[in-house]
C-alpha cells in the first residue's frame, strides 16, 4: 500500500497525480538533493564538477543508461531544484550551525 501511494511505478499507474507521484520523480528528487548536500559539504572544484555533471544529465547534454540517473534525465526539474535548494540550505544554514564547521 505505501509503495503504491508513494509512486512505485510510472505516474499513470499511481492513484494520485502531481508532485513526486512516481518512482522517477522520487529518484530524481533524491539524487538532486544528495548532490546538493555533497557539493555544499565537500566544496572545491571536484564537488562543483559533480553538480555540473548532474546538470548536464538533467538538461540532456549527456545521455545515461544507469539506474536512477535515467530518472534524472526523465524528470530534470526535480533534480535541479532539489540540488540547488539543498546546496543553499546546507551551505548557508546547516554549516553555520555545526560546531567547528566543516573540515
Amino acid at each position: 500500500m505505501p509503495s503504491k501511494w508513494l509512486g512505485a511505478g510510472p505516474e499513470s499507474e499511481t492513484p494520485r497525480d502531481g508532485l513526486v507521484s512516481s518512482r522517477a520523480e522520487w529518484h530524481s528528487l533524491l539524487v538532486g538533493a544528495s548532490v546538493g548536500v555533497i557539493t555544499a559539504l565537500a566544496g572545491g572544484k571536484d564537488a562543483a564538477w559533480l553538480f555540473i555533471i548532474l546538470a548536464g544529465i538533467a538538461v540532456g547534454g549527456k545521455e545515461v543508461h544507469v539506474g536512477h540517473l535515467e530518472h534524472v534525465s526523465r524528470e530534470p526539474v526535480y533534480a535541479l531544484v532539489a540540488a540547488v535548494g539543498t546546496f543553499l540550505i546546507t551551505a548557508f544554514v546547516l554549516v553555520r550551525r555545526l560546531p567547528g564547521g566543516v573540515v
